[in-house]
């Protein structure tokens, strides 16, 4: 039976995954089984990964879509403090539909607008606006030019931002009767100590470490409840979801494999 005042998601997952089971297999050049979806398959690595490395957070910037796992309570960490709304999965994974470097970059653009993306790539507005609508229209471009490596940082940059707020918690102060309360609603992951980077924009990049400090906390918005420090692995290779897939049959190498190539 279900419990009152607690989330249960599991259903709601098993059933997403038969959905997209079903209509998969139906996509071109996809003739056998799929085994499981690599959204599903990368937070079951993310999972297995933070049992022995501690709460963490990855981040994967797409194309099209920027996804956020945490593993980690969440919890209020102090007694002044009150949750509200209904506490949140230990393994929780967001995914930024209208966020992305390609398909989505209109999104980054709507969000950060175009003065801060350009504050960021050191450029013209006028030429991240062009360079931004050609990369939508193009979106099988890679950077090449000391420019286009400028704008794809500061999207990714922005990427990360938008998507870690979105995914952390929040807290603010409340005024009662009673004097002065704290209240947080979400994940407080503040105390996280690990941010695993993973995919295309993020792997091809000499700039992950300026990249995962839009990930951490700021004193600019204080509510926000990221990380206030972390150290940064890098899923080198991108093999966290093939590790999702393996650790279904051999948890053990999974762990070995993803001990040696997710590294500082």
């Amino acid at each position: 039976m279900p419990t009152v005042g607690a989330l249960n998601i599991e259903p709601a997952r098993k059933m997403i995954r038969d959905i997209f089971m079903e209509r998969i297999v139906h996509a071109k050049g996809l003739k056998d089984e799929v085994l499981m979806p690599t959204p599903a398959a990368v937070l079951t690595a993310v999972e297995l990964f933070a049992a022995q490395a501690g709460d963490l957070i990855a981040i994967d910037v797409g194309g099209a879509t920027t996804d956020v796992c945490s593993i980690a309570e969440g919890a209020p960490r102090g007694a002044s403090t009150l949750y509200k709304g209904l506490p949140e999965p230990f393994a929780k994974r967001t995914v930024e539909g209208d966020i992305g470097m390609r398909y989505s970059a209109q999104g980054i653009v709507e969000v950060a607008g175009i003065p801060r993306l350009a504050e960021l790539a050191g450029l013209p507005e006028n030429t991240v606006s062009e360079q931004v609508k050609y990369l939508m229209e193009h979106t099988e471009t890679l950077p090449k030019t000391t420019e286009q490596k400028a704008l794809d940082s500061a999207l990714a940059a922005m990427a990360i931002e938008t998507a870690t707020k979105r995914h952390a918690g929040t807290i603010e102060e409340v005024y009662t009767t009673s004097g002065r309360v704290l209240v947080q609603t979400g994940k407080d992951l503040t105390e996280v100590q690990t941010i695993v980077l993973t995919g295309g924009a993020l792997l091809n990049t000499d700039r992950q470490t300026d990249l995962v400090e839009h990930a951490l906390y700021s004193d600019n918005d204080p509510q926000s409840l990221r990380p206030k420090k972390a150290k940064l692995l890098i899923d080198k290779h991108y093999i966290l979801a093939a590790m999702g897939l393996l650790s279904g049959y051999a948890p053990t190498a999974a762990k070995e494999i993803m001990n040696a190539y997710i590294t500082p």
